[in-house]
């Protein structure tokens, strides 16, 4: 059956979904045993292999994808908060709690969600970008 309903007319934000791709991506290479504290500076760091101050200095401002990465990351785990994480100072963190599974939670955006309700989502052949 094909989605006719309005809500589902929207056209995501392509960012927004690549993003949330490798926020998944990043989230299912976590342990289930342990609980974690993720950032977006985390994710964006291990998406791009490029440290924040390294773009920082190359006078590019990767704040528009770090504002998208939290906003997903608000979306599975809620409110943020601030910590400390390696003797430096984590002002947004979200906490991963022990045996949580990305798997079994919906996506945010609406194309990842048509892929989430067909189960092709998460197969074990997807590949970091």
């Amino acid at each position: 059956m094909p989605l006719t309903k309005d809500r589902y007319v929207i056209r995501d934000n392509p960012h927004k979904v690549a993003w949330e791709r490798q926020v998944r991506y990043f989230l299912r290479n976590l342990s289930l045993t342990e609980s974690h504290r993720v950032s977006a500076t985390m994710i964006y760091e291990w998406a791009t292999n490029k440290t924040v101050k390294e773009q920082m200095e190359a006078g590019e401002h990767p704040s528009h994808d770090l504002r998208k990465i939290n906003e997903i990351l608000r979306f599975y785990f809620g409110k943020a908060y601030s910590t400390w994480i390696a003797g430096n100072k984590v002002p947004n963190c979200y906490r991963v709690p022990k045996g949580w599974r990305v798997k079994r939670h919906r996506p945010m955006t609406l194309t990842l969600w048509n892929e989430y309700s067909e189960g092709v989502l998460d197969d074990d052949g997807a590949r970091r970008a």
